[in-house]
């Protein structure tokens, strides 16, 4: 699988293991971007739609855990797949509660290293197809006039537009209209369709 556009972040204090990673994962297509300071990946970062994060647990400055606590601070959540040369259970956990998506000791096994960051891209590219779904519904649904979404919260329960009419004191006519426009608007072609649009 190709990852053109996605951003890998390869975060460690060693450049000898920052370009073991780079030679194992170039074979993705994606941008990879090496930081040897934890301190100066944070505050160069900016978030890409489809990206990830590979970063060593134990670093001076900033450990990988303040790290991930500056990235949530942001408001950020790349998929993160932490590494260590060492054991630390506690801290791992801790890092996985907070959202890690991962953890693998040192000294890493290639092959693990491309699946887990190709699964963390693909992850990242869901998130990112559901943030632009969710944004494209917000604005349909923005287009909708105070009646129409009236109209159309009373079709998505399965009332009849006679049913509508009634309910709201307007003629059946009147809700067709609001009807046919609202599903135009919304780029719908049945009431099953809508339903699922106001319920996801």
């Amino acid at each position: 699988m190709s990852v053109e556009r996605s951003v890998i972040y390869l975060v460690d204090d060693d450049e000898i293991v920052l370009w073991t990673y780079h030679e194992l994962l170039r074979g993705l297509g994606a941008d990879i971007r090496q930081f040897v300071s934890s301190r100066e990946f944070v505050e160069s970062y900016r978030p890409a739609p489809v990206e990830c994060l590979v970063c060593d647990l134990r670093m001076p400055g900033m450990c990988g855990l303040q790290v991930q606590g500056a990235l949530v601070g942001m408001g950020v959540f790349p998929p993160t797949i932490f590494v260590s040369a060492y054991s630390e259970v506690a801290s791992v956990v801790k890092a996985i509660k907070a959202g890690a998506l991962d953890f693998l000791e040192k000294p890493v096994d290639g092959a693990m290293l491309v699946q887990k960051v190709r699964g963390a891209l693909e992850r990242s590219r869901q998130m990112h197809e559901q943030r632009l779904a969710s944004a494209d519904k917000r604005t349909r649904l923005a287009l909708l006039t105070p009646k129409e979404r009236v109209v159309a919260w009373h079709v998505t329960t399965g009332k009849t537009s006679k049913a509508i009419a009634t309910e709201l004191g307007i003629s059946v006519r009147t809700v067709e209209n609001h009807r046919a426009r609202l599903m135009e608007k919304l780029q719908v072609k049945s009431a099953i369709e809508l339903t699922t649009l106001f319920l996801d």
